[in-house]
């Protein structure tokens, strides 16, 4: 059974009632709150978060979503939506609670479409009280990775246009069935004030910057522009043509992106704007 849920939707168990407990409390359900979980399963974690507060737990699988109220302590206040996150709509439980307590958005996010979930909540993440997921662990260092490590990536720099990320639990796979190749990890993304750039093209922009990771900045962004409208625009922001992008502080992509900015709106007209970041990134 474990197995063929897996390979249908991603799911790998979680079954260490510690690591589930650890979880909950970073996401830190409180009363009269809401905590909106993605990809809750067999309950495993939603059975501690729904009890201080609601919980809206929006689950893919409809044999798992019909199972889920009875995986929960009797009464509780659980809303069960069977949806894709990446499609489900849960607006109408992002409003502050009656205290004015902003919800939180937490889960065990699939391996093969964490990415894709995470960059699509994040716009939203000043409408909440903070992020907490759980990732395959290469993942949770790529989101949490500083400028200048090995890890720091586009979905680096993407988390902390709009998020001020760290790494919590690292999770051994003896916590899971099925038993995954991988180890796991959990993230703890706190939003920003502002995001440091709002343009749609800003992604596009950093994906650009990264293209080819391990070659210079100027490299990868040849692949997209003219070699004078680059080296224009890294001279513009004071960075010498030899850097990498995996050195550069987020702050200075956004210097980047308005140095393109004039170029971009032809270059990107006929390219789709929501591509997830390169593979490497996932």
């Amino acid at each position: 059974m474990y197995e063929k849920e897996r390979r249908k939707f991603g799911q790998n168990f979680l079954v260490d009632d510690s690591v589930c407990r650890a979880i909950a409390d970073d996401a830190d359900p409180v009363e009269n709150g809401t905590i909106i979980e993605i990809g809750p399963g067999a309950g495993a974690i939603t059975q501690y978060l729904v009890r201080a507060g609601r919980v809206v737990a929006v689950e893919i699988d409809p044999k798992w979503a019909e199972k889920l109220p009875r995986k929960v302590p009797s009464g509780a206040n659980l809303v069960v939506v069977n949806k894709d996150a990446l499609h489900a709509d849960i607006e109408p439980w992002m409003a502050p609670g009656p205290t004015g307590i902003l919800p939180v958005l937490c889960g065990n996010l699939p391996y093969n479409r964490a990415s894709a979930i995470l960059m699509r909540f994040l716009p939203k993440i000043r409408q909440f009280r903070h992020f907490t997921f759980m990732v395959q662990w290469e993942v949770a260092k790529r989101i949490a990775a500083e400028p200048g490590r090995r890890d720091f990536g586009a979905l680096s720099v993407l988390v902390r246009n709009y998020a001020i990320p760290s790494t919590r639990l690292k999770i051994l796979p003896d916590s899971f069935r099925p038993r995954p190749k991988v180890h796991s990890g959990t993230v703890l993304l706190l939003p920003r004030p502002e995001p440091m750039c709002d343009d749609p093209l800003f992604p596009w922009l950093v994906r650009a910057a990264f293209r080819q990771k391990r070659k210079t900045l100027r490299n990868s962004l040849l692949h997209t522009f003219p070699v004078a409208v680059v080296d224009e625009a890294l001279a513009k922001c004071g960075l010498v043509p030899g850097i990498r992008a995996e050195a550069i502080e987020s702050e200075e992509f956004v210097r980047l992106f308005h140095a393109f900015a004039p170029y971009l709106a032809e270059i990107t007209k006929d390219l789709p704007l929501d591509k997830e970041p390169e593979d490497e990134d996932l």
